[in-house]
């Protein structure tokens, strides 16, 4: 794919799915800043495979299994290090600014739905599904 189609391609996609993704990757890392970091490693891994001329049939579905892997791939390196990141106290007098407000407002400490009894694999199955997967896209996605 030419470099002015991948472009125009991933900028459509990231306008219109990340706020999305990114809400799926704070939940599972609960953290603004790795989600963001995620996000924008998918969106540079998708816009690389097309500019290598990689088939992808469906951006949107291969920008979820990417985010997948990355979040998962982001927990094993954690539980490598086994150690437990905590900010300084100086970092906690800054206020944190989001890079997406619109997203930050819906995660205030509290969820409209209480989605803490659920699993993880439960989750992600009912946020695939709130974002209008079909049930057989779900299944591909989570390996069933």
């Amino acid at each position: 794919m030419r470099q002015e189609e991948a472009t125009r391609l991933v900028s459509s996609l990231f306008e219109a799915w990340a706020p999305f993704l990114l809400r799926y990757a704070v939940r599972m890392t609960s953290s603004f800043e790795i989600a963001d970091d995620l996000v924008q490693e998918v969106f540079l891994a998708l816009y690389i495979a097309l500019r290598q001329g990689k088939r992808i049939d469906n951006p949107k579905a291969w920008t979820f299994g990417a985010l997948r892997n990355q979040v998962l791939k982001h927990a094993r390196y954690l539980e490598r290090r086994a150690e437990d990141l905590e900010p300084s106290e100086t970092l906690d007098l800054i206020a944190a600014q989001p890079h997406w407000p619109d997203v930050a407002a819906g995660f205030d400490g509290g969820a409209p739905l209480d989605l803490s009894v659920l699993s993880v694999r439960e989750e992600e199955a009912l946020l695939l599904r709130m974002q209008s997967f079909k049930y057989r896209e779900i299944a591909s996605q989570l390996g069933i």
